[in-house]
């Protein structure tokens, strides 16, 4: 029989799912229930020591002899201080081990309550990847809870011998011992791919799918290999933004997604791979979110974290972007499958490999003929419509910042865009781009390059005015472009549902304003240009892509934040019954 507390019968399945064996145990009653469970499961060995100081250095002596993980398990309070030693000792050896601590409840911590302190993060700089496990409540915080186990677990086997802490706050009632079974948790499989065996298997996973869709986030331009992507295209679909790739196509991901059943056997993957960082479309996160656990999902990256934003993630796989990629496009380009083993099996998947991106294909072509259809009334839509028909995608560096600016990028940029993706906030979008338009003006020698290459900048009107010092330099860089979209406050708020509803919506929560950037470019020796209508936009961005300039421009184009929110709503809604 095991404890009947979620988290610890969730941490002890996924310990010998994860191939730990091997758990030193020092007494305690807080960290009772954590003994109790390990001593009750045949696959676990308990090893018994009073003093946490030598409990952990036992962990280390038993990690060099087993060659594997090896956890030490100990109460709350000064206990977790007690294995610093050991722990620095087996990080410095590249010899990591698992500290698991039981820890009081978060409300008494530093309230006088007995044996408690801060445990989260206590080991510092010798126990790198620590967390602090919820109780749960609710199917959001099991989640939560399993996915801080697993990438626990994955971490203390790939993180290059550091130790890692496993923190576990427990409520009282702690001994009731209950359960009759371990609960049946997900176990995200780790692979290393320069592992051979590793390799194979998971590249054998990935190519049996017969229904594969790849997602990329945000990565860096070069980092994805635009002519491999291109081929896998071919044999399955690959949902981009202008933040992932350099593919000259529209992504269409936003467009698709609101058009995009809660169930479709044409369109669900039996295989989904997330590579990058963070995705604009909200729409297509919660798609994926959507997927069952039938679909085998698989996250790509380098750093062992577990991104796991479709709550589903079976394996995480470290590799670097381009091999991965590349080695996949072989296997899938090439009909590499052993569940493929003769021609009738081989011409059945590839039908329904067909039906799958053909479908996926009709949906992009529709949203192709409406975004090209569409004719937005004057707005920041339109605005950004007409600055990407004179952008050179072959030599411009192209930065939106964050909120409504790089959303209307995802519908009309065909070309890579940086983007301050990482917390998405609207600090800094300004400074990032005047940073790279004062590299790329520089030659070799350190002086200043007449190339042609231009740097743009297109952003909304509280992150210039929050911003601007980034303007405070001596000598801005001439090749420097600013498209401000101007119109009076956060438009992005009124894309919010029921937010109209509160009185103070524009003055205090949009950040509603009546300033404008004409007094900023004088002071900062910037060329002004404005927009006021279809044809002042059309002459401002003419005027704004002009190479003879001798001073950095700015274009501010003033709209009605209302008919912004109504055009842009319009296009997502109206795309659907094409």
């Amino acid at each position: 029989m095991y404890c009947n507390i979620h988290s610890v019968n969730t941490l002890t399945t996924l310990l010998v799912a994860h191939g730990i064996r091997h758990v030193v145990v020092c007494p305690g009653s807080r960290n009772a229930p954590l003994v109790h469970n390990f001593s009750q499961h045949p696959d676990i060995i308990c090893h018994p020591a009073t003093d946490e100081r030598s409990a952990a250095f036992i962990a280390l002596g038993l990690r060099s002899a087993v060659g594997e993980p090896v956890a030490v398990c100990v109460t709350s309070g000064s206990a977790v201080l007690n294995v610093m030693p050991a722990v620095a000792e087996a990080t410095y050896r590249r010899q990591g081990i698992i500290v698991i601590s039981a820890d009081r409840p978060q409300a008494w911590i530093d309230q006088l309550d007995g044996q408690t302190l801060p445990q989260h993060d206590a080991l510092g700089r010798f126990a790198p990847f620590a967390i602090s496990l919820p109780e749960p409540h609710n199917d959001d915080e099991r989640w939560l809870c399993n996915r801080l186990c697993n990438e626990a677990l994955i971490m203390a086997k790939r993180s290059g011998g550091r130790s890692v802490h496993i923190n576990v706050p427990l409520s009282e009632p702690l001994f009731d011992f209950s359960t009759e079974c371990l609960p049946d948790e997900r176990v995200v499989n780790d692979c290393h791919w320069d592992e051979e065996t590793e390799r194979n298997w998971c590249r054998s996973v990935i190519a049996s799918s017969k229904r594969l869709l790849i997602v990329m986030g945000q990565m860096l331009k070069h980092e994805v290999p635009v002519d491999t992507v291109m081929r896998l295209q071919r044999h399955c679909v690959v949902l981009h933004e202008p933040l992932s790739a350099d593919l000259r196509q529209p992504s269409l991901v936003e467009e698709m997604m609101c058009a995009m059943p809660d169930s479709d056997n044409d369109t669900t993957p039996d295989c989904l791979i997330f590579i990058g960082g963070h995705t604009v479309s909200k729409r297509l996160r919660q798609y994926i979110r959507r997927l069952s656990g039938t679909t085998r999902q698989i996250v790509v990256n380098t750093d062992g974290r577990l991104t796991d934003i479709s709550q589903h993630t079976a394996i995480l796989v470290n590799a670097g972007t381009q091999t991965f990629l590349n080695d996949i496009c072989h296997d899938i380009c090439h009909d590499i499958c052993h569940d493929k083993d003769n021609a009738g099996d081989r011409e059945a998947a590839s039908a329904e490999t067909e039906k799958f991106v053909s479908a996926w294909r009709k949906l992009r072509e529709r949203a192709a003929r409406h975004r090209d259809g569409f004719k937005p009334d004057y707005s920041q839509m339109l605005a950004v419509k007409g600055f990407e028909d004179i952008v050179d995608a072959d030599r411009d560096t192209v930065f939106y910042a964050n909120s409504m600016p790089v959303r209307l990028a995802a519908v009309y940029a065909q070309h890579f865009c940086h983007c301050n993706r990482g917390l998405n906030g609207i600090e800094g979008s300004l400074s990032v781009a005047v940073g790279a338009a004062l590299a790329t003006r520089l030659t070799p020698d350190g002086g200043e390059g007449e190339n042609g290459q231009m740097t743009y900048c297109v952003i909304g009107d509280l992150s210039f005015f929050y911003d601007r010092n980034a303007l405070w330099q001596n000598s801005l860089p001439k090749n420097l472009r600013i498209l401000l979209l101007n119109n009076s406050g956060g438009g992005i708020f009124r894309n919010l549902p029921h937010l109209a509803d509160s009185p103070v919506a524009n003055s205090l929560i949009a950040g509603g304003h009546t300033t404008d950037a004409e007094g900023t470019c004088r002071q900062h020796g910037l060329d002004y240009l404005t927009a006021t209508d279809e044809r002042s936009l059309a002459e401002g961005l003419r005027q704004l892509r002009r190479q003879d300039r001798q001073r950095p421009a700015l274009l501010e184009v003033f709209t009605d934040a209302d008919t912004d929110s109504k055009v842009y709503k319009e296009y997502l809604k109206l795309w659907c019954t094409v």
